[in-house]
């Protein structure tokens, strides 16, 4: 009798219990369902959606961290990234598996350009699994985009070590020399990657214009070539076939190849950029008004497609200098130089024609922002020290054409010209010095010799300048 009591007394218990069970069972249920169901919208390209069908699995259970991990995915496709990187770091607050969530925040955190952050999780994983290549090619690119070049080489060997045929690695390799100026080992990975993977169009398409930046058409043109049987269809394969033409001196098989990259994409910029060059090139050569205006028909259309492009003001700028229209010359030069990246060449093409326009301290400047932009070169250093003197400078024209004469140690004109701009400030004694350093090198120079003879008629301080002073 008491135990029929027991068990009559205990069904309420059992009863509840089995419904707190199937509470359980039903949230679990349902908690799946819309993980699955976020996992079908964002398998659509429905990252929103997705979004929200993860945020509710989540209220359902707080304190599961699959569903974070789910909609950190979906809110990273929407480029929010910071509540993303919010969604892992609480799934790793409640989750043992180190390599899910430090895979999650390393990738998060390399796509917010935390890259020091984003090192510091694949060197985390890397502890757990040392002999992973994918893990070791994702931390030679994070160190690479943070500028650490030898801890990218360093991570890169570990990774191309241990899995031979992994020919991105070697791709990422090459491109991480190149960026330090290692050419010959950049040649030698692209190479490297191409034997590994016959239809590797990156590496193909980085050692083509390796080749190209070289002046080496002749081994490009085997790769474009290759490159084109490939995808015949791709537009920027001829333009880099008429890059290899140009190169060569074969500026009419150029203006065939755009003409093949036009007729596969009539919409491409770059293409009538590339042909209103080589026109430019043919109206330079022949002094030829009539490819002077090709060149300006093309570049017209390049404007329209792309208003903000420097390099097409540059060019439409030079066709224009070609066909004597000045104004609208300098107008587009100017434009060129507010663009961004802005092309180096239309400050020197400025400064040229401020040059020409009297107004010599506005060359000043255009030169040396083209010095900055471009380097020290020859034919910059020696029209920016001839605008100093111009612009009644002569002492910084002396040290800019001292500059020239160590980047042309053979050279005597940047010594005549430092000298005359010495003697322009009265400042005999540094004219007499750069012409004797001249004569030991040329002793026969009759310039220096005769600045020579000039600096002991003038005691130093008598120079134009100090007059006007």
């Amino acid at each position: 009798m008491r135990k029929l009591l027991a068990t009559i007394l205990a069904l309420p218990l059992l009863a509840s219990g089995a419904f707190a069970a199937y509470r359980v069972l039903e949230r679990d249920y349902r908690y799946h369902e819309l993980v699955r169901l976020g996992d079908g919208l964002l398998a659509d390209d429905l990252p929103s959606e997705a979004s929200r069908s993860y945020g509710t699995a989540i209220a359902l259970k707080p304190n599961e961290p699959l569903a974070y991990v789910k909609r950190a995915d979906a809110e990273r496709r929407q480029g929010n990234l910071a509540r993303a990187l919010e969604d892992v770091e609480k799934a790793g607050a409640l989750s043992d598996d180190v390599i899910l969530v430090s895979s999650r925040l390393a990738e998060l955190l390399y796509e917010s350009g935390r890259f020091d952050d984003a090192a510091l999780h694949y060197e985390k994983i890397l502890a757990l699994v040392p002999d992973s290549p994918g893990i070791l090619y994702q931390l030679g690119l994070t160190h690479f985009r943070a500028g650490r070049a030898a801890e990218a080489i360093e991570a890169l060997n570990g990774a191309a070590d241990r899995r031979r045929d992994f020919w991105e690695a070697y791709y990422l390799r090459g491109a991480v020399f190149l960026s330090i100026g290692g050419a010959s080992e950049a040649e030698r990975d692209f190479r490297a990657a191409l034997d590994l993977a016959t239809d590797a169009g990156l590496a193909r398409e980085a050692l083509t214009e390796l080749y190209l930046d070289q002046n080496r058409p002749e081994k490009a043109l085997a790769l474009i070539e290759d490159e084109i049987a490939a995808r015949p269809d791709d537009a920027r394969s001829y333009l880099r076939l008429a890059d290899a033409h140009r190169l060569s001196g074969r500026t009419p098989n150029a203006i065939e190849a755009v003409g093949q990259a036009l007729d596969r994409d009539p919409n491409l910029p770059e293409a009538y950029l590339r042909l209103g060059e080589l026109w430019l090139d043919e109206a330079g050569e022949r002094g030829d008004t009539v490819a002077a205006e090709k060149a300006l028909a093309a570049l017209s259309n390049v404007v329209k497609m792309d208003p903000s492009s420097g390099a097409a003001a540059l060019a439409l700028g030079r066709a224009y200098l070609a066909l004597g229209d000045e104004e609208r010359g300098f107008a587009e030069l100017q434009r060129a130089s507010q663009a961004t990246p802005v092309p180096a060449e239309a400050l020197r093409l400025l400064g040229d024609l401020y040059r020409a326009r009297k107004t010599p301290t506005e060359a000043v400047t255009a030169y040396h922002v083209y010095l900055k932009l471009s380097g020290d070169s020859a034919v910059g250093l020696e029209r920016l020290g001839d605008a100093y003197v111009e612009s009644g400078n002569p002492q910084m024209g002396a040290e800019v054409y001292l500059r020239l004469e160590a980047l042309e140690p053979r050279s005597v004109t940047p010594l005549v010209k430092a000298a005359r701009a010495y003697l322009m400030v009265g400042d005999s004694d540094s004219a007499e010095k750069t012409c004797r350093r001249g004569l030991a090198a040329n002793p026969e120079n009759q310039a220096l010799t005769e600045l020579l003879a000039e600096t002991r008629l003038r005691p130093s301080g008598s120079g134009e300048a100090s007059r006007a002073r």
